[in-house]
């Protein structure tokens, strides 16, 4: 399994869990710090000597309270160059396999010292912990033989700019901060992410599921939708609609039992009442809490109309453009399942995200 994500898809995180440790310090410029003349950051370079006819291994020391710069031999301990000032460098220059000009001494930037790296380490965390908190995420957990490896693979590099063509960050990553989604290194850490994300301790889940049950909707992507990849194609109309808000989201295993009470409204009604209980139970579906942008609508009514009629067949007649039309197949494997009745939008999103969530 490869954590972010994880078979529950949640909206929301509490602070502080998400952490790539492996971030440039070029996010560092982004902190506004107040720095004591002794404070320093410091590097270990490598320097050709011409006259020695040897490379030197260096350490720079760079001082942002006036932009000056020290250099020492790693091995003697000796000052190179004393503290100086040097306005054209600043802390952005200073990456890690960069070559800097310091005087005409070409110095080449190997690593941080330990002491810088775990100051950058903790600024860097503290810049994603701000970033991550300011709105919703999604968490998904991803199952395949080599799930880590696999999902790094299709993340890409941490910088979208230098990220394979055609990986996730490549196609949709901003800069190194906005890469659009993190990935864990190892099974480990992926293993601590999942308990963390979804979890439960006695008997609560870790992370709660945040539906508002104002104002809502339900929508149940159906297990055949859910096999047939078509789970962020239908996410995609929805949330680019302009109409709706997708407020809660997870994933379910639901059992017979509870596919036939959540269906009971149908029995009698709809002939293919059985078959509706049983597809709904025989693979995993994700269940949406929708409520429309626009308060003064009522959300079970706009969005029945998104859906579309129960037979995909008269919905493609009708209306070409719905869910139903595009992806369903007959009247059981119509895609999705949507609150017919107004007043049962917050009533089907409880069951799910009160009751089944718990059970």
């Amino acid at each position: 399994m490869a954590g972010f994500a994880f078979s529950n898809v949640r909206i929301n995180i509490p602070a502080g869990l998400i952490i790539e440790c492996n971030m440039n310090i070029k996010l560092i410029s982004n902190i506004s710090q107040v720095y004591d003349y002794f404070d320093k950051y410091s590097f270990l370079c490598e320097m050709y000597d011409e006259d020695a006819d040897e490379i030197k291994d260096l350490t720079l020391n760079y001082f942002p309270f006036d932009n000056s710069v020290q250099i020492i031999d790693a091995k003697k301990g000796k000052n190179v160059l004393k503290r100086v000032q040097l306005p054209p460098l600043n802390l952005d220059m200073l990456q890690i396999g960069n070559i800097v000009n310091i005087f005409s001494k070409l110095l080449y930037i190997k690593d941080c010292a330990p002491a810088t790296r775990k100051t950058l380490f903790k600024n860097v965390q503290r810049i994603i912990i701000d970033y991550v908190t300011t709105g919703e995420v999604i968490g998904l957990e991803l199952v395949a033989p080599d799930a880590v490896t696999k999902w790094r693979q299709c993340l890409g590099a941490t910088d979208p700019a230098e990220a394979a063509p055609g990986t996730l960050r490549n196609l949709y990553g901003e800069n190194k901060l906005k890469n659009v989604a993190h990935g864990c290194n190892t099974p480990e850490d992926a293993a601590k992410m999942l308990e963390l994300f979804f979890g439960y301790e006695k008997g609560i889940p870790r992370v709660p599921f945040r539906a508002t049950f104002k104002n809502c909707t339900c929508c149940v992507i159906k297990p055949h939708a859910v096999i047939e990849g078509n789970i962020g194609s239908i996410l995609e109309q929805i949330s680019t609609s302009g109409k709706f808000f997708i407020s809660a989201m997870a994933m379910f295993s639901v059992k017979l039992a509870n596919a036939t009470e959540f269906f009971e409204v149908y029995k009698g009604v709809l002939p293919e009442y059985e078959a509706m209980c049983i597809h709904l139970a025989e693979g995993k579906c994700v269940v949406l809490e929708v409520t429309s942008t626009n308060l003064e609508l009522n959300s079970v009514c706009e969005f029945r109309k998104m859906c579309g009629p129960r037979d995909p067949d008269l919905c493609r007649q009708l209306y070409p453009e719905s869910i139903r039309a595009l992806y369903g197949k007959s009247i059981v494997h119509n895609a999705v399942h949507c609150t017919d009745l107004p007043e049962d939008g917050e009533l089907e999103v409880e069951y799910f995200f009160k009751l089944v969530a718990n059970d």
